[in-house]
C-alpha cells in the first residue's frame, strides 16, 4: 500500500500552522508600523522646509528668475520679506518638502545641474504661499534738514543794492577755465544677503527610487525564512499515485541567507544570496541564488508623494534532507533537489524612515525528492517523486525601518503559494 506523507500526523495540525503563522505575520507588521509610523507624524507634525536660492532686490528680477525654474520642473515661489539690518527683499524658495532629507537632495540636484551657486535649507512652522503682488515695506529714514536759524529782532528792510553786470572781454573770455560737469554720485555696493544657519535635521543616506539601493551603492544583509510549500505529485517513477494522494503533500523549511545588493542606477538593482536550507540542524545543505529589481515610478511630490510601483524576478536553488511521520504512522526520510522562480509585482509608501508595501506574485516550484521508509517494510521500498507548486498566484506584504542612516531591518510574509515569513537585517553602505 502506498502512503502519503506530512510533517505531522494529524491532518488539522497543518492548518494551525498556517494560522499561526498568520497571527504572528498580523503582530508584527502592526507592531513595526507604530514604531516607525507614528514617531515620525510626531516630529514632522506641522514642519515644512524649503531650499533659498535667491535673493532680489526688485521683484520682477526674482519673477523672472522664478519662472525659469518652474519651467525646469521645480515648485519655486517668490516671497517678499523684511531682512533684519538689509531691508526689504523679494526671496525664491523651493518646496514645501516634508523633510530635511528630501530638501537636501533637491538642493545637491540644483547644484550638479549648475542651476544655482547658493542654496540654504530653512525649515518653516506654515507653508510659504506665493506673494508676488505684496508690496514692498520701504523703511523711512529721517532726511538730512539744516537747523533752523536762530531767531533775531526784525531789521528794517533795505531797499536791495543793484548788482551791475561785469563787463568781460574777448580776451578775458578766451582765458576763462573751462566749467566740468558735476560727476554723478557713486553707486553704494550690493548688499550681501547673509545665509541664515541651516536647519538641523537627520541626514539620511540617499537612496534609490522605492526601495531600491542608490545607484553606485552596495548593500549586505542577512535573512532568515520560515516556510511551508503547498505542492503536489506530478510523476511517480516506480508506482502511480491516486487521486486523494497527490494533494497531500506540502515542503517545510528553513532559509538563512547572506545578501550582496548592488545599485546600478536608482531604478535597477541586482542582490545575489548564498546561504543554507534544513529543516532540522542536524542536516543543512546549501542553498544559493539571486534576482533584480526594477523600479517602474515614484512619486517625488504632491499628496500621492512616495508612491512607487516595482517588478521584480528572482531564482533559488538548493538541497533539503528531513526526516517525518507519514499520516499512517511509517517514518521516512527524504531527500529533495529543488528549484524555484517567481516574479513580483509590488506598490508601496516610502518615506526617509520606513516603506509599507504589498503586492502580488507568479511562482514556480519544482522538487526532484526520493523518499526511503526506515521501518516496517522490509525490503525498503524508496519511492521517486516528481512535485510542484499546487498554487502559482499568490500574495505578500512587508514594512521596512531604518534603524539609522544605513541599518535597516524589513518584515515580509507571502500566502497562498506558499506560507511563510521572513526577516532580514540590512546595511547600505
Amino acid at each position: 500500500m502506498t502512503e502519503f506523507y506530512c510533517k505531522n500526523s494529524r491532518p488539522g495540525v497543518l492548518l494551525d500552522k498556517q494560522e499561526q503563522i498568520r497571527l504572528w505575520l498580523i503582530i508584527l507588521l502592526t507592531t513595526l508600523f507604530c514604531l516607525s509610523f507614528i514617531p515620525h507624524l510626531a516630529q514632522a507634525k506641522n514642519k515644512y522646509y524649503y531650499v533659498h536660492v535667491g535673493s532680489f532686490r526688485a521683484k520682477s528680477n526674482a519673477v523672472r528668475v522664478a519662472e525659469d525654474l518652474q519651467k525646469k520642473g521645480y515648485s519655486a515661489v517668490v516671497r517678499g520679506e523684511e531682512v533684519p539690518k538689509l531691508g526689504y527683499w523679494y526671496r525664491i524658495y523651493l518646496g514645501p518638502f516634508s523633510t530635511y532629507k528630501e530638501a537636501k537632495i533637491r538642493s545637491d540636484e540644483l547644484k550638479k545641474r549648475g542651476l544655482v551657486k547658493y542654496t540654504a535649507i530653512y525649515g518653516k512652522d506654515s507653508p510659504i504661499r506665493e506673494d508676488m503682488a505684496k508690496a514692498p515695506r520701504i523703511e523711512k529714514r529721517p532726511a538730512l534738514v539744516p537747523p533752523p536759524p536762530p531767531k533775531t529782532e526784525p531789521s528794517v528792510a533795505k531797499k536791495p543794492t543793484a548788482i551791475q553786470p561785469q563787463k568781460v572781454t574777448p580776451a578775458e573770455a578766451k582765458k576763462a577755465p573751462p566749467v566740468s560737469p558735476t560727476p554723478p554720485p557713486a553707486k553704494p555696493p550690493p548688499v550681501k544677503v547673509k545665509a541664515e544657519p541651516l536647519e538641523e535635521g537627520p541626514l539620511w543616506q540617499k537612496r534609490g527610487y522605492g526601495r531600491n539601493v542608490a545607484g553606485g551603492k552596495f548593500s549586505l544583509a542577512w535573512q532568515h525564512t520560515y516556510r511551508e510549500v503547498q505542492t503536489e505529485v506530478t510523476d511517480r517513477k516506480n508506482g502511480s499515485v491516486s487521486g486523494n494522494e497527490k494533494y497531500k503533500f506540502d515542503t517545510e523549511m528553513h532559509l538563512d541567507m547572506l545578501r550582496i545588493g548592488f545599485g546600478i542606477t536608482d531604478f535597477l538593482g541586482l542582490f545575489a544570496d548564498v546561504g543554507v536550507c534544513y529543516d532540522d540542524f542536524d542536516d543543512i545543505n546549501l542553498a544559493y541564488g539571486g534576482g533584480a529589481r526594477l523600479n517602474l515610478f515614484e512619486v517625488k511630490n504632491g499628496t500621492m508623494r512616495g508612491f512607487y510601483s516595482t517588478l521584480q524576478a528572482e531564482y533559488y536553488k538548493g538541497k533539503l534532507e528531513t526526516d517525518y511521520q507519514s499520516v499512517g504512522g511509517n517514518k521516512f526520510s527524504k531527500e529533495a533537489d529543488w528549484w524555484e522562480f517567481s516574479g513580483k509585482g509590488e506598490l508601496g509608501l516610502v518615506r526617509d524612515r520606513f516603506a509599507l508595501y504589498f503586492g502580488a506574485t507568479y511562482f514556480m516550484y519544482s522538487e526532484d525528492t526520493d523518499r526511503k521508509q526506515l521501518e516496517n517494510t522490509p525490503p525498503t521500498v524508496v519511492y521517486e517523486d516528481d512535485l510542484e507548486e499546487e498554487n502559482s498566484f499568490g500574495a505578500y506584504g512587508g514594512l521596512s525601518l531604518h534603524l539609522t542612516p544605513g541599518l535597516l531591518i524589513n518584515v515580509e510574509g507571502q500566502i497562498l503559494t506558499q506560507n511563510s515569513i521572513a526577516a532580514m537585517v540590512e546595511y547600505r553602505f
